[in-house]
């Protein structure tokens, strides 16, 4: 059992067959530990061996090569039975009835329960091992003259037992990397998916504050530029805001792109909620959107994440009203507390879109809600609805303070409908 050899039975001793089929390398190695035990522990070969011994170590030597095969599949049940053939052959031989004391196969079998198997399973193992190596050493003492029995015994202890000790201490050296190794890949994994969730929710940030907030900016100046014909400069003024907003919003997009490249949804860090919406119904409107708020039954206390969710569901469904239907847009939202907290976003389309409102569009607006909404066990739904469009959604409050147990059904969205709609 050369170091070389244990190095390669640590490739394949982890307790999975590393993705293959038990086959010829398997087969292999069970011959090349049983063919020499036959000659090298045995008189396979000898002069006048008996053919029922002959018989008997053949039998003997197939049953443990038969073993040997599966021992990554099922490396305790191998261990047993290659550990009944070693300690049956010593002990028929040390009664006079064979002539053979294998210990290659026993060898291979318990670097395999060691590599595999946790510490006491191992333990017990190398304890086991050392009762068919026992009587080995006793038949190979009982074989020679008593005045060489000494020498025999200290030759055979020097042999067995570090041999089996070696042949542990390797096997367990190689879990113990591979465990670590592991270890290693599991943190790195971890640190990769932190990274891309941290670069989603920052992305996500980016989109729900600044991208919503410059898009505002963009369209209330190409309104002051277009009704400031009696002060050239002032509207030339309003026309470099206009054009420095527009290419913000294209570096942004293009952020958000390189940000967005893997997908994962987190929050961290809630600044907003539905007590906000007066101001940004108001910042809404003085783009030129008449939009209002009704709100319906009882509403409740609900988490920071869930509010902080509706707000810029709202907030992402407005600021497209602006940016694509335009002013003179009618537009309600309406919260409806149940079950379910029932937003729903309807604009009737009637506005004036000036040319370049695709411009201020990251692309991201919907993806985002509907991660944040699906995050919460809630739907979302967006939809052109009649001339206008309809951004509709369902957030369960079933940890709200006061809510009714059971939340509610994310299916309540398709029966959100206006009135009379």
């Amino acid at each position: 059992m050369t170091t070389a050899t244990l190095r390669d039975l640590s490739q394949d001793a982890r307790g999975e067959t590393n993705g293959r089929p038990i086959g010829w390398q398997d087969v292999a190695l069970a011959l090349a530990a049983v063919i020499p035990e036959l000659f090298y522990f045995g008189s396979a070969i000898g002069p006048g061996t008996p053919g029922d011994q002959l018989l008997w170590m053949a039998l003997l030597a197939l049953g443990e090569a038969a073993a040997l095969v599966l021992r990554r599949l099922r490396p305790v049940a191998v261990f047993a039975a290659v550990w009944v053939i070693s300690a049956l052959s010593s002990a028929l031989s040390l009664a006079g009835s064979l002539d053979y004391v294998p210990c290659f196969g026993l060898m291979i079998a318990l670097y395999t329960i060691a590599a595999q198997c946790r510490r006491p399973v191992a333990l017990t193992a190398l304890a086991l091992t050392f009762v068919p190596l026992g009587l080995a050493l006793a038949y190979s003492i009982v074989t020679r003259a008593s005045s060489v029995a000494v020498a025999v015994l200290v030759a055979n202890l020097a042999f067995y037992i570090p041999v089996t000790l070696v042949v542990w201490g390797f096997a367990r050296i190689s879990r113990a990397a591979d465990e670590a190794a592991e270890r290693h890949r599991q943190e790195v994994a971890e640190a990769r998916m932190r990274v891309t969730q941290e670069r989603v929710r920052i992305a996500r940030e980016l989109h729900d504050i600044v991208a919503n907030a410059v898009a505002v900016m963009v369209m209330r100046a190409e309104t002051a530029k277009v009704t400031a014909f009696e002060d050239p400069a002032r509207a030339e003024a309003f026309g470099h805001i206009e054009t420095l907003g527009r290419s913000t919003m294209a570096e942004l997009r293009h952020m958000l792109r390189l940000l967005r490249s893997s997908e994962a949804a987190v929050e961290e860090g809630y600044t907003h909620g539905l007590g906000d919406l007066d101001r940004l119904l108001a910042d809404v409107r003085e783009a030129g959107v008449l939009i209002s708020l009704e709100v319906r039954g009882t509403p409740l206390r609900i988490d920071d994440s869930v509010g902080q969710t509706a707000y810029r569901l709202i907030q992402e469904a407005a600021t497209n009203i602006t940016k694509h239907a335009g002013p003179g847009t009618r537009a309600v939202v309406r919260l409806t507390w149940d079950r379910s907290l029932l937003i729903e976003v309807v604009d009737d389309g009637a506005g004036r879109p000036p040319d370049g409102r695709r411009e201020l569009s990251t692309g991201h607006g919907l993806v985002g809600l509907r991660e944040r909404v699906a995050l919460y066990g809630g739907l979302l739904s967006a939809a052109p609805y009649g001339p206008g469009f309809r951004v509709a959604a369902a957030l369960p409050v079933s940890t709200a303070i006061g809510a009714a147990p059971g939340g509610g059904a994310p299916a309540e969205i398709s029966g959100m409908r206006r009135k009379g709609g």
